[in-house]
């Protein structure tokens, strides 16, 4: 059953999903909150969102409850290698002139972080890029020896999932080019596997984009790929400057279609190739 949020509540629990994930719900977003919590209200041994957000609002982030508030929350929407252009940027702008350090000495690892990874696909398609890249020049044990992909979500449903690096037929067929299905995934009983060299590439873990990044280590590339457009714009500006911090020197950052930078942060430049924009850390 379907239950319905009056508006103080639906406002109450907008504004603490917003102070605990950065995720903004518009005020159009009743439905979702009705729609996709109901059964959690329910569950939880509620009458009401009235009662479900007092049993909600002092329990901690690591508490099962409120993770399943994200889970239900957040969108999963994801295909293999999405817009094409980011894997095309780092195999023909960003891996030559890694390359080229490695070989001069200036470098001995790539970090890479996929920081809003859902299932797996976004990261495994950045391994794929790469091993693709060193196979022809250089040899993928040096790909493996050198490259570290961390990959995180704040789903820890879909970090499990990702990590498993299994698919159906839905998932395998968006985006993914036949010549990688053959190359990089074996098919048994119904699904598709990724080769186990794929995932020993990938590190996945749960994380909050909302907690400080100081932990973390430095990056090379940082993918912030269709994530931001659902963070409010305080929340972006904050974001920008922690990615601006866990960024190495001249290190590059994607995001989606349609976001920008722009009146949220100076800490980036810029950078286009092949009709393609992205951007690089002053």
């Amino acid at each position: 059953m379907v239950l319905r949020v009056g508006e103080t509540e639906f406002k109450l629990l907008r504004d603490l999903i917003e102070e605990r994930s950065g995720i903004l719900l518009g005020d159009d977003k009743t439905y979702l909150i009705e729609n996709r919590l109901s059964h959690i209200v329910e569950e939880a041994g509620c009458a009401n969102f009235k009662n479900f957000y007092r049993k909600i609002k002092n329990l901690p982030p690591s508490e099962q409850l409120w993770n399943e508030v994200i889970e239900a929350i957040t969108t999963h929407e994801t295909l293999w290698f999405r817009d094409e252009y980011p894997f095309k940027v780092v195999q023909e702008y960003i891996l030559p002139k890694y390359k080229e350090e490695t070989e001069t000495g200036k470098r001995s690892a790539i970090n890479i972080w996929s920081a809003a990874c859902s299932t797996g696909q976004e990261p495994y398609s950045i391994a794929m890029t790469l091993l693709d890249y060193y196979r022809v020049s250089g040899g993928e044990d040096i790909c493996r020896n050198q490259v570290k992909i961390f990959a995180t979500d704040i789903s820890s449903a879909v970090i499990a999932t990702a990590g498993k690096g299994q698919y159906d037929k839905i998932a395998i067929r968006r985006g993914l080019p036949d010549q990688k299905c053959e190359q990089y995934f074996r098919y048994e009983n119904g699904f598709w596997y990724i080769d186990q060299k794929i995932i020993d590439m990938v590190t996945f873990k749960q994380f909050n984009l909302y907690r400080p990044l100081t932990a973390l280590e430095r990056f090379d590339i940082i993918f912030l790929r269709n994530v931001i457009i659902y963070f409010s714009d305080h929340f972006k500006k904050e974001l920008f400057e922690k990615i601006a911090e866990v960024l190495s020197p001249g290190g590059f950052m994607f995001l989606g279609t349609g976001e920008t930078t722009g009146g949220y942060t100076t800490a980036f430049e810029i950078v286009e190739h092949a009709g393609s924009i992205f951007y690089r850390v002053k």
